[in-house]
C-alpha cells in the first residue's frame, strides 16, 4: 500500500485551510443566529407589543435553546431593539441616498419628504416581514429614550443623516425647539398612520399610493403651520 507523505509547508498550510474554513462557519453560524433574533423581535413585538414580549419569547420563536445567544449578539433587549431599527433602516437607506442624488443640494420640502417617507413605504407595499417592522417601529418610537437623531449619529445612517441636514436647512428660520418640534411630529404622524395602514383588518379604503401622499401633505402642513 502507497502512502501520500506531506512536507511541513503543505502540513501547516492545509491546517489553515481547515482554520478558515472552521472560522468562516462560526460567522455565519452567528450571523444565521442575529437575523433569527432580529426577526423573532419584529414579529413578536408586532403581534404583542413591546412591553409584552419577553427575552426569553424571542429566543423561543426564534428557535435558540442557548438562553444566552441574545445577550451575547446584543447585550439587551434594548440592545435588540436598537439592532432591529438598524438592520432595516440600512435596508432602505441605499435607496434614500439614490434619492438624495437625484433632488441635489436644493430641494423642496416635499422632495425631503417624499425621501424620508417613500422608502418606508416601499418597505411594506409587500413584504410581511416590512409590516412587522413597521408595527414595530411604532411601538418603539414611544419608549422613553427613544431619539432618532442618536439613532442616526450612532448607526452612521447616511442617507437619513443627509435628509434630515437638508431639512434643518430648510427649517433654519424656526428656533431649535420649534424645529425639533414640528419635525418629531411630522415623522411621529408618518410611522403611526402607515402603523394604521399595516394592522386594518381589511383591505384600507385607500391605497398605500394614497396614504403615502396623505402623510407627505400632513407633514408638509405641520411644519409650515
Amino acid at each position: 500500500m502507497n502512502f501520500i507523505s506531506f512536507d511541513e509547508g503543505t502540513t501547516k498550510g492545509l491546517g489553515k485551510i481547515m482554520a478558515t474554513g472552521q472560522t468562516d462557519g462560526k460567522a455565519k453560524r452567528a450571523d444565521a443566529t442575529r437575523t433569527s433574533l432580529i426577526e423573532a423581535a419584529e414579529r413578536l413585538i408586532a403581534k404583542k407589543g413591546l412591553a409584552d414580549v419577553s427575552t426569553r419569547e424571542i429566543l423561543q420563536e426564534a428557535g435558540q435553546r442557548n438562553q444566552s445567544a441574545l445577550q451575547y449578539h446584543f447585550g439587551s433587549k434594548t440592545g435588540l431593539i436598537q439592532a432591529t431599527i438598524n438592520e432595516r433602516t440600512r435596508q432602505i437607506d441605499k435607496h434614500r441616498q439614490k434619492m438624495l442624488e437625484e433632488i441635489g443640494d436644493n430641494p423642496s420640502l416635499r422632495q425631503i419628504l417624499e425621501v424620508m417617507v417613500m422608502p418606508l413605504c416601499e418597505l411594506i407595499e409587500n413584504d410581511a416581514a416590512g409590516k412587522n417592522y413597521l408595527i414595530f417601529l411604532s411601538q418603539a418610537i414611544t419608549q422613553p429614550n427613544w431619539d432618532l437623531r442618536k439613532v442616526i449619529k450612532e448607526f452612521d445612517i447616511v442617507g437619513l443623516a443627509r435628509a434630515y441636514q437638508l431639512y434643518d436647512n430648510m427649517l433654519s428660520h424656526l428656533g431649535d425647539e420649534e424645529r425639533l418640534l414640528r419635525q418629531a411630529v411630522g415623522f411621529d404622524l408618518t410611522i403611526l398612520t402607515l402603523k394604521r395602514w399595516c394592522m386594518a383588518e381589511k383591505p384600507p379604503q385607500r391605497s398605500l399610493k394614497e396614504i403615502t401622499e396623505f402623510v407627505i401633505n400632513s407633514s408638509i402642513a405641520v411644519v409650515e403651520a
